[in-house]
């Protein structure tokens, strides 16, 4: 059946907006702030746990863990200034954990500080930040050792770097997500993306046939989690000239 349920659905909700249009908007409003609001699951999941581990930060003062799993928890709550809070104090005691310096990163991120964002996910990628330089390859020749956690740090930290519109910088880091994890569809396109606005249309299409390659060889269930940076490889063949 693949995706043609989508259609079975635009059906019947178009079918039930006719006679509740109000209950059809609010709906639509959800679906277009679903990127700042929290998944329903991920409250269920945090606000029992979140009272648990703040009684545990406050008893330790060198509680990592705890302050580190708050970090992580107000994270998925979309409530970044709060996780730092937490995850501040625990690079504070741990300076070195790639663990908090992965979570601090995207909370910065998500803050507006990319910066500083940049600083920390190259704390979590082993690269020493007190040069300034954010420097993608560090440690990372090849793929064997590169975790999928690696991965999602350098699409963070190309997401910072779009922020500061340092681009040369930007392709560097995203070709590394793409070696990190081989099955990611977003570093792909993404890639293509800042090509594209490089001027480099060859490696833009190459990027974009690397993705639609990609797709074909991934299993089911991985596939519908990326269906949407097909989609967009997809159109990429009519957008890039």
């Amino acid at each position: 059946m693949g995706y043609y349920w989508t259609y079975y659905l635009a059906v019947m909700f178009a079918a039930y907006a006719v006679e509740n249009p109000w209950v059809c908007l609010i709906v639509v409003l959800f679906f277009a702030l679903r990127r700042f609001l929290p998944d329903p699951v991920a409250i269920a999941r945090n606000l029992g746990r979140i009272g648990r581990l703040r009684a545990q930060a406050e008893l330790n003062a060198a509680n990592v863990i705890a302050r580190r799993d708050l970090g992580r928890s107000y994270l998925e709550l979309r409530m970044p200034k709060t996780a730092l809070k937490y995850l501040d104090q625990a690079a504070t005691i741990d300076p070195k954990n790639r663990d908090v310096a992965y979570l601090r990163g995207n909370a910065l991120l998500r803050a507006r500080r990319p910066e500083e964002a940049l600083a920390a996910l190259g704390i979590s990628l082993g690269i020493d930040p007190e040069t300034g330089e954010f420097r993608s390859t560090a440690g990372h020749q090849g793929t064997a050792n590169a975790s999928s956690r690696d991965g999602d740090a350098y699409l963070a930290a190309a997401e910072a770097l779009e922020q500061l519109e340092r681009w040369e910088q930007m392709e560097e880091v995203l070709s590394a997500a793409a070696r990190c994890n081989m099955s990611s569809l977003e570093a792909l396109v993404r890639l293509a993306r800042v090509r594209h606005r490089l001027r480099d249309e060859k490696g833009a299409h190459e990027a974009l046939d690397e993705a639609r390659r990609t797709w074909r060889q991934l299993p089911r269930f991985s596939r519908r989690g990326q269906f949407a940076w097909w989609l967009r490889a997809q159109l990429g063949r009519f957008v890039l000239p």
